[in-house]
């Protein structure tokens, strides 16, 4: 496997690159049945079976955000990035110093291009529900019926019309780290929308990007 993703399954040591022993014994996984750990950038081996394919070298492999990282040309210290999907995951590019965070950041790998290449660490601050608090408002509340609607009914009012929307239908993520918390919509009235909601919606979005 590559470093990225082995980084996300809390058995490898971030400073070494390595599965970390203390860990794999602590937990009983026989570190024998874990696969050696390549950076993100060397040939792995060929493509077999695929008839004209075969041959081609395999020579790159990232996780899920250590690509968006590097994709969005967050090559320098300092530079960072923020992709929105079902959630939304801000990165920010540490260069080749893992630096802890005081408000309730993951320290991650970024990115290790070869073999001999230094590994660049990241900081990263995710929020779970972002595309997906519009996937609620059409699945489950119906109030639109295609995801691109909820910019037209946002951009139809001035403002939410005092609704503030917390999306912590799965819990809050970073820096918070609440697995109970819930969500909330309050301020409405007789007055409040749908147009209201939606652009409530895509506030809460920004207002949780911003907590990050």
């Amino acid at each position: 496997t590559d470093i990225s993703n082995a980084s996300r399954y809390m058995l490898m040591d971030i400073a070494k690159g390595q599965w970390d022993q203390a860990i794999c014994k602590e937990l009983g996984i026989a570190m024998e049945c874990l696969p050696t750990i390549k950076s993100n950038a060397e040939v792995y081996g060929t493509v077999k079976g695929f008839g004209k394919l075969d041959g081609i070298r395999i020579a790159g492999s990232l996780g899920d955000q250590h690509a968006a990282l590097l994709g969005q040309g967050c090559i320098e210290t300092g530079s960072s990035k923020n992709t929105y999907g079902t959630g939304c995951f801000m990165l920010l590019n540490t260069g080749e110093k893992a630096v802890p965070s005081a408000s309730g950041l993951l320290t991650t790998i970024g990115f290790k291009l070869g073999q001999n290449a230094p590994t660049n660490y990241a900081l990263e601050g995710s929020v779970a529900c972002a595309g997906r608090t519009v996937q609620w408002l059409r699945d489950n509340l119906k109030i639109i019926k295609e995801a691109p609607e909820v910019e037209q009914h946002a951009l139809s009012v001035q403002d939410t019309g005092g609704v503030t929307l917390v999306p912590a239908f799965s819990g809050l993520f970073a820096p918070y780290w609440r697995e109970d918390a819930r969500a909330v919509a309050v301020g409405m009235t007789l007055y409040t929308r749908k147009e209201h909601l939606c652009r409530a919606a895509l506030e809460a979005v920004a207002f949780s990007t911003v907590d990050v």
